[in-house]
């Protein structure tokens, strides 16, 4: 693994679980494409398999609040 993508890893871990969730999806799709339901079911499990967890929210709300942020 290289030094950049090990930092990276690292820094992720300290993200919430909505913020991991956010990147996850940026990772896995190129911008303007749509993740499949499957992907989208799988990324939200994990997410709520993490400790802290608890207040996790859909892709599609948290996409939202983060464009709404993104906008202002």
């Amino acid at each position: 693994m290289s030094p950049n993508a090990q930092k990276i890893l690292q820094e992720g871990r300290q993200l919430t679980p909505e913020e991991r969730e956010w990147v996850a999806h940026g990772l896995l799709i190129e911008e303007g494409e749509e993740l499949d339901a499957d992907w989208v079911t799988e990324i939200e499990r994990r997410v709520a398999d993490e400790p802290g967890a608890t207040n996790a929210c859909s892709w599609e709300d948290l996409e939202k609040r983060l464009r709404a942020r993104l906008t202002q």
